[in-house]
């Protein structure tokens, strides 16, 4: 009877030791931050493992973009970076009471965030940029090299063609003939006109 109370005397320190084990905090040992042309990508070195659950992230209305990660510790002052990678205009860490934050203030909104984990105690946190940003990457030269083709819209290219189509066959309905026919000669001399002023802006 002694040993079994004795056994249960026990038990209560057990769990306590039980407890904090696992409540452990995961100590963050560096962050490193990498731009690429379609995001950023955000190393994290841990001296633990981190359960996936225990971090969150999302894009705020000021550019800024927060990743939390709870039961995480870290010391501000040596993960402060004072060089920042293009494309990052700030950067911010914060260790609050149960978890460690870290702020990014972009030139470009985040659309999309994968959390992957290299191996048990390194994460990889990649961020990709909205796709309304990759629309707009059209280059200066691509772009004066479009327009110099286009010279003649192709709205008013369109309607020249049709317009000397019409009189071309409205000529040639009417008299029969359509080398005699005035309107004919009007109707031909646009479509020709229009091809060649085409084929010569598309040159230059």
């Amino acid at each position: 009877m002694k040993m079994s109370q004795t056994k249960y005397r026990f038990l209560p320190y057990l769990l306590l030791f039980l407890s904090i084990m696992y409540s452990k905090d995961v100590n963050l040992e560096s962050i490193e931050l990498r731009s690429k042309t379609n995001g950023i990508i955000i190393t994290a070195k841990m001296d633990s493992a981190l359960e996936k659950d225990n971090i969150t992230a999302w894009q705020a209305n000021s550019g800024w973009f927060y990743i939390t990660m709870y039961k995480t510790k870290g010391d501000t002052s040596t993960l402060k970076k004072s060089i920042l990678s293009a494309g990052i205009i700030d950067y911010q860490v914060i260790q609050g009471e149960e978890s460690f934050q870290i702020g990014l203030r972009l030139k470009r909104d985040i659309e999309f965030h994968e959390f992957i984990f290299i191996n048990k105690n390194t994460l990889s946190i990649t961020l990709r940029y909205s796709t309304d940003y990759f629309s707009t990457l059209d280059s200066p030269k691509g772009n004066h090299s479009l327009h110099s083709k286009s010279s003649i819209p192709n709205g008013l290219k369109k309607w020249l063609y049709l317009a000397g189509s019409g009189m071309v066959i409205a000529g040639s309905v009417k008299n029969g003939r359509i080398n005699s026919n005035i309107q004919t000669q009007i109707g031909m001399t646009m479509i020709l006109t229009t091809y060649i002023l085409d084929k010569i802006w598309r040159m230059k």
